[in-house]
């Protein structure tokens, strides 16, 4: 794989989750008329599975392909942080598998454990924004920190 345009291909993903998180947020956020929930429950489970194909892809190229390599070959003392970051991966991937789950099984008129399952939803979101700053964080320990030698 081309290896200069793998950092254009994680902004670009990056960005498209970004758009999906956005309707994720905004279809948990819709006002329904009525206790019938079939609308909206359809229209999340459509964009839940839209945003797990997008981050299930940028956090395989994260991993294969982009910064977790990146930062292990320019700072192999940094592994124990791209350790922690790829066990976070896992969990996104166990946490959204279950999130969807539960979607695919609530009836129509439980309000109760949609809201329930939508919280669920934003507080996995938050933890992936608190996950994001950290990878970046990490990126700028380790290409960013001037190692001293020669002036």
């Amino acid at each position: 794989m081309d290896h200069h345009a793998i950092p254009q291909q994680v902004l670009n993903e990056h960005q498209t989750l970004a758009f999906v998180i956005s309707a994720l947020r905004s279809t948990i956020g819709w006002k329904y008329q009525g206790a019938d929930l079939t609308r909206k429950l359809a229209s999340l489970q459509f964009v839940g599975q839209s945003f797990q194909r997008h981050l299930k892809h940028l956090m395989a190229l994260e991993e294969e392909d982009g910064y977790m390599s990146v930062v292990l070959a320019s700072r192999p003392e940094l592994s124990d942080e791209v350790t922690a970051l790829r066990a976070e991966h896992d969990e996104f991937r166990r946490t959204l598998n279950r999130i969807l789950n539960r979607l695919r099984r609530i009836e129509p008129t439980d309000h109760a454990t949609f809201t329930t399952v939508s919280d669920e939803f934003l507080a996995m979101l938050e933890k992936l924004d608190q996950h994001s700053r950290r990878e970046t964080d990490l990126l700028q320990e380790a290409l960013l920190t001037d190692e001293g030698g020669e002036g």
